[in-house]
């Protein structure tokens, strides 16, 4: 999560949020993790926008010891599914393994929250 929150109005956080896509921008996130050494296995999540992971995830992901973990990401997303995300982690989490990643509509996991649960349940336990 950003340090600073982003707007609760839809419009004004699809304004930011393509203004940093399009500065590369890095912003500070309010929780950070310095070390992932107790980690084997991470799950990674955030909603695809535009084809790419928010920029805060970006923060998160920079500079942190992959070496050895297993990295899953989940997203949601309005049609790009995972887009090439998960070559752009692979490419960010040197060392690490990307394993097969999730996806669900906003809609779909919004208004068929049963269907939704069931699907992550069973990507789950795939990765088990």
């Amino acid at each position: 999560m950003p340090k600073t929150p982003y707007s609760d109005d839809y419009n004004t956080v699809v304004d930011l949020a393509q203004e940093e896509q399009k500065n590369n921008a890095r912003p500070e996130i309010a929780d950070v993790i310095e070390n992932i050494d107790q980690y084997d296995v991470i799950y990674v999540g955030f909603p695809n926008w535009w084809g790419d992971m928010p920029m805060p995830v970006y923060t998160f992901v920079e500079g942190l010891d992959w070496n050895g973990k297993t990295v899953y990401p989940f997203t949601t997303h309005a049609g790009s599914r995972l887009s090439s995300i998960p070559r752009t982690l692979g490419n960010i989490c040197d060392g690490a393994t990307i394993g097969d990643g999730f996806t669900i509509a906003g809609t779909d996991a919004q208004n068929a929250q049963d269907k939704a649960k069931e699907a992550v349940t069973e990507w789950l336990r795939s990765n088990e």
